[in-house]
Order: C-alpha cells, then sequence, then structure tokens
C-alpha cells in the first residue's frame, strides 16, 4: 500500500495552525488505509509519522496551537497503537496508547476514545473483565457513550451475562440517538448508523442468540462499502460462524468462504485470529473452509 502524501516538519523553530492541521490530514489519510486495508498496510508509516509530530513539539508556537498540536499528536499514537494491535504488535499498542494518553490529558473526548482502543487489546486477548475496566470509564459525549456502552456488551456477552449485555447494547442505542452526527472528531468517525448495528450483531451472536444476530450482521454487511472493509469482514466472519451454530451448513460455506477472500486482502492478525475460531466452528460441522 503506498504511504499517503507527508508533510516534512518545518524548518522553521515556531509553527502554526496550518502544520498542526497537516499533521492531522495525515493522521486522516493513514487511518482511512487502516480501516480498509489493515493496520499492517501503514503501522510503518505511521511510527515515522511521530519522529516528525516531535519536531513539531519541540517548536514554539501560541498556546492555542500548542493545545491542538498536543492533540495531534496524541491521536497520531491513539492510531500507532491501533495498527500495532492490528498487526498483533501488544506490547508496541500498549506503549503507544500510553504515550497517547499522555499528549491527551487535556482533550477529554480523546482520552475516552484512547481508553476505549485500550480495552479492546484486552477483550480480544481473552480478558474481558480486564476490558470492562476500561469499557465502564465514563463518557459525556453521546458519540463517545454510545462507543463505550456498545463494547461493554460485548465484554459482559463473553462473560455470558447476557442480562447486563442487553442493558448496555440499549444505552449504547440511546446514547447514539442523542449524538451529534454532524461534528464527529476524525478518531470516532467509525461509529455510525451501520457500525453500531454490526455490533448489536456481535454482541447477539457472542450471546448465541443467531435469531436477533443474523438480521444485524446482514443488515451491516449489506451497508459497509469497500471503505470500511475490515469491518465488513468481522460482520462476514461473525455471520458464517452463526450459520454453523444453527446448523446451516450450506449457507455457513458460502458466507464463511466469502469471509475467507475478504481476509485475504487486508493485512490484519485480528481479522485472522477471529477467522480461526469461525474455522474451528465450519470443522466442527465437517466444513472445510482452505
Amino acid at each position: 500500500m503506498a504511504d499517503p502524501a507527508y508533510f516534512p516538519p518545518p524548518h522553521s523553530a515556531r509553527i502554526g495552525m496550518s502544520d498542526v492541521e497537516q499533521l492531522e490530514a495525515q493522521t486522516h489519510s493513514l487511518r482511512s488505509v487502516d480501516y480498509q486495508y489493515g493496520g499492517g498496510a501503514c503501522r510503518d508509516a505511521v511510527v515515522v509519522r511521530i519522529y516528525w509530530a516531535q519536531q513539531l513539539l519541540a517548536a514554539a508556537a501560541t498556546d492555542v496551537v500548542r493545545a491542538r498540536l498536543l492533540s495531534a499528536v496524541a491521536d497520531l499514537h491513539n492510531l500507532a497503537g491501533w495498527t500495532s494491535f492490528d498487526s498483533g504488535q501488544v506490547g508496541a499498542a500498549y506503549h503507544h496508547f500510553d504515550r497517547a494518553l499522555d499528549f491527551a490529558r487535556h482533550d477529554e473526548d480523546l482520552t475516552t476514545n484512547i481508553v476505549y482502543r485500550r480495552g479492546r487489546v484486552h477483550l480480544h486477548h481473552g480478558a474481558p473483565g480486564d476490558a470492562l475496566a476500561y469499557f465502564q470509564r465514563g463518557a459525556v459525549a453521546p458519540l463517545a457513550a454510545s462507543i463505550m456502552h456498545s463494547n461493554a456488551a460485548w465484554a459482559y456477552a463473553r462473560q455470558a451475562r447476557a442480562h447486563e449485555a442487553l442493558l448496555e447494547l440499549g444505552k449504547a442505542e440511546e446514547a447514539f440517538a442523542r449524538a451529534d452526527l454532524a461534528h464527529v472528531p476524525d478518531w470516532a468517525r467509525f461509529r455510525d448508523e451501520t457500525d453500531l448495528t454490526a455490533m448489536i450483531g456481535t454482541v447477539h451472536a457472542e450471546l448465541g442468540d443467531t435469531r436477533r444476530a443474523i438480521p444485524a450482521l446482514t443488515s451491516a454487511i449489506e451497508q459497509f462499502g469497500p471503505a470500511m472493509a475490515r469491518s465488513w469482514t468481522f460482520c462476514l466472519i461473525a455471520l458464517a460462524s452463526c450459520h454453523f451454530l444453527d446448523g446451516d451448513v450450506d449457507e455457513g460455506r458460502t458466507v464463511g468462504a466469502q469471509a475467507v477472500t475478504a481476509a485475504e486482502g487486508l493485512r490484519s492478525e485480528r481479522v485472522w485470529d477471529r477467522l480461526r475460531l469461525m474455522m474451528k466452528a465450519a470443522a466442527a460441522r465437517g466444513v472445510s473452509l482452505r
């Protein structure tokens, strides 16, 4: 994957808002690559930007520019942590999330997003209780609250705590209904109605409630565009697993094969981790997808 165009740090000892905006634009471009192709397609480019961001931090700036620069650098580390996580580099992910939190101390919304992403590392690696400690952190903004509640629901579902999971899903939907979708920060723009539907399907699938999971996952799959290829692939994996759980082998084989093909176009260890679980469900039904 080609590295998005970048702007070198300024030669001047003083920076302005345009320098920060250029850094934000680079992070936005790289985050788009992550969504579409996986963290492995852009992690190295993200890490290189951190070196340049450090040079911006060393320059003089007004207080307003400095505050926005700190948020921009925090979000760059946030993306570095997420792409490291997606690439299977957990130690590096924790390092960058910790650095992101250091820079984002003045930015409550961004801090909440970093905390959410750190929780996702724990959830993926089999520690839903630890993940809940992050997801239960209070969020003021409705969109951030929706993200936290839906992920708390997933963590509860991993623990087979259906009542708590469904309560959290309800809170996620209520918070999303209050969110101002016209003014969404870049790090939260993945959370739209399609993403919420995907989370609803994922939680019900985790609970083994295929009757509710299958329609939600199917709807999300129909709505996700190519720009969100990784999320689309996750939904295919969950949907195939639901069909295998239901004993619908033919549909499971069809969707499962589609998921494998989609995964091959991504550079995401997380996708392959989930795919392996789906393949076990397929094998239990006598189906081989490779």
